[in-house]
This record gives structure tokens, sequence and C-alpha cells, in this order.
């Protein structure tokens, strides 16, 4: 069993942010400006602009908020021949693509994967459900941190936000890919403030964000508040905040795992002990309301 980062055993505290969503500086339908100061009048504490094949220049001004260098390139392609799309979260500049979309199809995604790395910058998979992304596109994927388990544009639009199952192919084939959620804005119907990531950090800059994105200090959220998680080996544990939730769900590979449901009033906590069989385990909440939260695996069998 490896363990990965549990980020509620780490010192520091929570930052609530946002690091895939755009402007009119490429397909979005606010400007710079606006969104962050959307983002900064909300309470949010960081947020990376990710316009597409592209670093967007930051306003002079952003005082409320820790702003991180983004960008989302489609690149390469898929087994059914999409292109994927690879967000680069604290990249120091833009890397060197093609700007013809057909010549940056033609580039293999790992090139580009590498070029981001290189450059810094914390490398997740974008809507892979709407990409049209499978595990075996995944799979052999180098220096990848994650996926995006829920994309609320792409939700809201045709229902394609959530990603589980991609994610969950590639954790039973002991592939360590973190889950992240984001809104994706693109401000142009009801895509914001849907989804986020709360970030377990003892300072807040650009640096330690995409550190902490890329080593799984984090867990996301489209509403639900976790207090705690913990797990000794055997038995993991989760506490939730508020008003509580309708169920947890402790996900494992095929069988495996269990469904704590509410009796009566919501639950504050749950518990799971491991059958030993389990390859993987992470958690999903479900709020009264709907809402949901998911923490990245607390182990991968190696």
């Amino acid at each position: 069993m490896s363990r990965l980062l549990n980020p509620f055993a780490r010192p520091g505290r929570w930052y609530r942010g946002v690091w895939h969503c755009h402007t009119t500086e490429s397909d979005g339908a606010r400007s710079v400006d606006d969104v962050v100061a959307w983002y900064a009048d909300r309470g949010y504490d960081f947020l990376a602009i990710t316009d597409h094949n592209r670093v967007t220049a930051p306003p002079r001004s952003a005082d409320t908020l820790a702003l991180v260098p983004g960008v989302e390139v489609d690149a390469g392609r898929t087994g059914v021949g999409t292109a994927f799309h690879i967000l680069g979260i604290g990249l120091r500049e833009m890397i060197d693509v093609p700007r013809e979309s057909a010549a940056r199809h033609a580039l293999p995604a790992q090139t580009v994967v590498d070029r981001l790395r290189a450059a810094g910058a914390a490398v997740f998979i974008a809507h892979p459900y709407w990409s049209g992304v499978t595990a075996d596109d995944l799979l052999p994927l180098r220096d990848v941190a994650g996926i995006e388990v829920y994309n609320a544009n792409v939700e809201e639009d045709i229902g394609k936000g959530y990603s589980g199952i991609h994610w969950d192919d590639c954790l039973a084939r002991r592939h360590p890919l973190l889950g992240a959620a984001n809104d994706d804005s693109h401000w142009k119907f009801a895509d914001h403030g849907k989804g986020w990531t709360m970030l377990r950090a003892e300072t807040l800059t650009p640096e330690s964000v995409t550190v902490g994105l890329a080593a799984g200090s984090f867990y996301s959220s489209t509403g639900v508040t976790l207090d705690d998680v913990t797990f000794d080996g055997e038995t993991a544990a989760v506490r939730v905040a508020g008003p509580g939730a309708r169920e947890v769900r402790f996900v494992s590979d095929t069988r495996w795992g269990s469904r704590v449901r509410a009796e009566g009033t919501p639950l504050r906590e749950a518990l799971h002990t491991l059958r030993g069989r389990e390859r993987y385990l992470r958690i999903e909440v479900m709020g009264p309301d709907g809402a949901m939260a998911w923490t990245n695996p607390l182990f991968v069998e190696r």
C-alpha cells in the first residue's frame, strides 16, 4: 500500500480557489478584470485564468486574490480522435505550441505535458468525459497530476461534467491520479461558482498553489465542506461540516467499498474499514441538497 498525501493531516489552513476559467482573451464572455472581480467579491482566495493556448496577463491590482498563471492547451489525439485539453497551472511562461489547431492536434499530448512540467506547471487533464478521453488515453501519460472529476461548465451544458468512472478506471489500474473540481466558467450561462478546490497550505502564493495542487493537498467540492478525514491504514473516517450529509460513499475498485446513508438526521461522520482486497480508496460526500465533495485517494496499492 502506498499512501497519498492527506491534506487534513498537514499544517496550514484551507484556501478556496478555482483554476480553470476563461475570459474574453479566448472564448469567455467576460473581461479579465470582470472575472477576477467576480471571484474576489465572493471570497475566493486564489484563481488561475486558463485561456486557450495562451497565458493571459492578470490585472494590475487584485489585492484579495492570489493570481496563478495558467493555460489550457488543446493538443494531441485521443483514441477516438478528439483532442486532449491539458491544464498547466503555475507555469513560468507560455510554452511553445503551434498556433494552428491541426498542428497542435498532431503534437503528442505527452510532449505538451513535458513542456508544461519543464515550465514549472502542475498538469491536469480537463473534463475527460466531455473530451472523449478514456483510461486507455490517460494511462500512458507521465507526470500528469490528475484529472477534473467535476467540471461545472460541461455539466451545465450537456451533463458530462462528472468523470468519476475515468478516475476509478485509472486508480483500479494502480495509476494514482488526483481528482479536482472546477468551474471552467465561460460566462455564457450559469457555469460559475459551482465547482472549486479547497487547498491546504501554510502560505498562499502562486508557488504554494502550484506545489499543493501537484501534491494533492486539496479536496474538491460543489458545496460540501469537510471538517476532517483520517486514515490509519485500516479504517477511514470523514467528518462533515454544516448541515451534514445525505450519504457518504467510500469508493474502491470493483465491488469493494461501502455506502453510508443518513437515517433521519443528516450524517456528520461516517466510517469504513478495509476488507483487505482494495487497491485504492477515495471518499465522496453528498450533502442534503445534492452538493458534493471528493477527497483524493487515501492510498493506491502499487
